[in-house]
């Protein structure tokens, strides 16, 4: 039934959107002038979070850039909490030219475009730096052409940071990973990084976890800090573990036969206007996770920073999830990102 309306208001949404695009071609201006000039453009924009995280920050400048942009030629309105469905739905709305935009991790979207199985390999990036110039260097180009030939375009990536492990268990060797029960999301790379290392990883609906460390029936979790705090996970935990195993990326896509279909002027006001986003949304990250820290640390959790040795021995630790994924994407991407960090 969730779905059910969900997708109706889906289709309510794409029809108002006809009938105001049918009674906006006429010009405003007397003369005769070219009736294109007094269209307008109304946009969707769906992401699956609250308005206080990272994603939705990055869709509301999006938004406010466009419409700066454009002079009000194009409007966007957001669609926060999942109103729109999940991510998976609202990229399948999208894919289907009923909402236009979504801003999104890139774990869901590995359900569309397999290729983005690349960024589940573990230890690649050594800072968040190398990370950001990583995705927008060439490599960036090559990810367009996989978006593009599956009915997507990839506008660009903001993040969250890192992924981090939380426990109550301090960490400072590999032996010390040994036996964690630690809740993973759903992903059979990320899964067999956390055995790789000695963990017992344990799937987990995201809704069960804290409950799941205050009954103690896992013992730890990883999650970016704006999740660790947003939930409150530290709360059940004694160290928040830096292993920065994963980039948590935030991606902004539209339909590619859409944005192909509007005029030139509107195509680079939204390619202008999510660079920009992009940019503010990556500092707003870092505002954000030093933020967090200081929540955490006062409630009695410490963060504990990796020596350089331990994260050699995990990545090295991680190489058959490397090879797990050369398998199923190919090596030309995984050795495109591998020659992106250097």
């Amino acid at each position: 039934m969730k779905i059910l309306l969900k997708k109706g208001l889906v289709l309510m949404l794409v029809l108002t959107m006809l009938v105001s695009f049918a009674g906006c071609g006429a010009s405003n201006n007397e003369g005769g002038e070219d009736a294109g000039e007094a269209k307008t453009y109304s946009f969707t924009l769906s992401c699956d979070t609250p308005e206080d995280s990272v994603t939705y920050l990055y869709a509301q400048k999006f938004k406010e850039e466009l419409e700066a942009a454009t002079g009000g030629k194009a409007t966007l309105q957001i669609f926060a909490n999942g109103t729109m469905g999940s991510d998976v739905e609202a990229t399948e709305s999208c894919l289907n030219g009923e909402i236009d935009f979504v801003a999104l991790t890139t774990a869901p979207m590995v359900n569309f475009i397999p290729e983005l199985a690349v960024f589940d390999m573990p230890s690649v990036f050594e800072n968040i730096e190398i990370a950001r110039k990583a995705v927008d260097s060439e490599f960036f180009n090559q990810l367009e052409g996989i978006y593009e030939g599956y009915g997507f375009k990839i506008l660009g990536f903001a993040d969250q940071g890192f992924r981090q492990m939380s426990s109550n268990k301090m960490v400072t060797s590999m032996a010390d990973f040994e036996g964690q029960k630690i809740r993973t999301m759903e992903n059979p790379y990320h899964i067999a990084y956390w055995r790789a290392i000695g963990a017992n990883p344990t799937p987990m609906a995201f809704s069960e976890v804290y409950i799941g460390l205050q009954q103690g029936t896992i013992d730890a979790q990883e999650n970016p800090y704006e999740t660790i705090v947003a939930a409150k996970l530290y709360e059940q935990q004694k160290y928040i573990i830096n292993t920065n195993h994963v980039i948590h990326l935030v991606s902004l896509v539209t339909n590619l036969n859409k944005f192909n279909s509007l005029p030139e002027d509107i195509q680079t006001a939204i390619v202008e206007s999510a660079q920009t986003a992009k940019v503010w949304a990556r500092e707003q990250a870092d505002e954000r996770i030093g933020q967090r820290v200081e929540i955490m640390e006062s409630n009695d959790t410490e963060i504990i920073e990796l020596s350089p040795e331990l994260k050699k021995e995990m990545k090295e630790a991680a190489a058959p999830v490397y090879d797990m994924i050369r398998e199923k994407i190919g090596d030309e991407l995984v050795d495109s990102l591998l020659d992106a960090t250097k």
